[in-house]
């Protein structure tokens, strides 16, 4: 950036800030007005920090610039943001600096392409943060979730509990097969009580996926109860001629601690 054009844009909102705030609020309802006149004048001071640095997209000050732009996207919410007058809302911060670049007769080529470089990269990096932190959470979500999924918890001594809810499919079946010999191979555990009265629906599906926990289990050498046999569970068990094979099955969790209780 020539040194001409920066001390020009330096001494614009140095000199001239309040007329730059003023054409910026314009843009805005009056509800707006006071929130945008905060905004504009932060922006300014690290937009000033910004020519010092030769408006270098990669500077520190640019940094600096984004990280208080994504403050105003969490503020503003993204679709104003990126749908602020039928383009984005950085796209407008330079127009008021246009305007007074034309009062002052240097609205030219090379100052007006600068301008339109830097604020194009500084858009693209904030809409590249917004992606990355929309995964970074999409993520985070997703472990939790998993994380949540079928929980086990240590019900008594070599004894846990795994509860599952909602739908059963071979999918989710690895993931919760996994979760239990993973548990199964790292601590001594003799029981497994698996509940699952809080699933959706029973059919054939899930009992085949049923079967393969219970011979998982007993491969590795400990022993599966099956807990939360409903009425209504053992109905559609009933109705739809569904074997679950040897499974010890019970209607409640409590009923197959006693199970396990009374062996000792």
């Amino acid at each position: 950036m020539k040194e001409l054009d920066k001390k020009l844009l330096k001494e614009i909102i140095e000199n001239e800030a309040e007329d730059l705030i003023n054409e910026w609020i314009n843009l805005f309802d009056d509800e707006e007005k006071e929130d945008e006149y905060r905004y504009y004048e932060d922006f300014l001071g690290f937009f000033e920090e910004c020519i010092e640095a030769n408006l270098d997209p990669n500077s520190p000050e640019a940094e600096a610039l984004v990280h208080f732009l994504m403050k105003v996207v969490e503020l503003k919410g993204e679709d104003r943001f990126f749908n602020f007058k039928d383009s984005v809302y950085t796209c407008y911060l330079k127009f008021p600096i246009f305007k007074k670049l034309k009062e002052k007769n240097h609205f030219e080529y090379e100052i007006v392409s600068d301008l339109t470089k830097f604020f194009e990269a500084i858009t693209s990096k904030i809409i590249i943060n917004i992606i990355e932190a929309n995964k970074e959470l999409q993520e985070s979500t997703i472990q939790e979730l998993e994380e949540r999924d079928a929980p086990i918890s240590h019900v008594w001594r070599n004894t846990i509990m795994v509860s599952i809810v909602g739908t059963l499919d071979s999918h989710r079946m690895l993931k919760i097969l996994d979760k239990v010999l993973n548990h199964l191979e790292k601590r001594d555990v003799e029981n497994v009580i698996v509940d699952i009265g809080s699933i959706y629906d029973i059919n054939s599906e899930v009992a085949r996926q049923l079967i393969k926990l219970n011979n998982a289990i007993h491969y590795m050498g400990a022993n599966a109860y099956l807990s939360g046999i409903t009425p209504a569970i053992a109905k559609s068990l009933t109705h739809l001629d569904i074997k679950l094979g040897d499974i010890k099955t019970f209607s409640t969790t409590y009923k197959a601690m006693e199970s396990i209780v009374g062996k000792i």
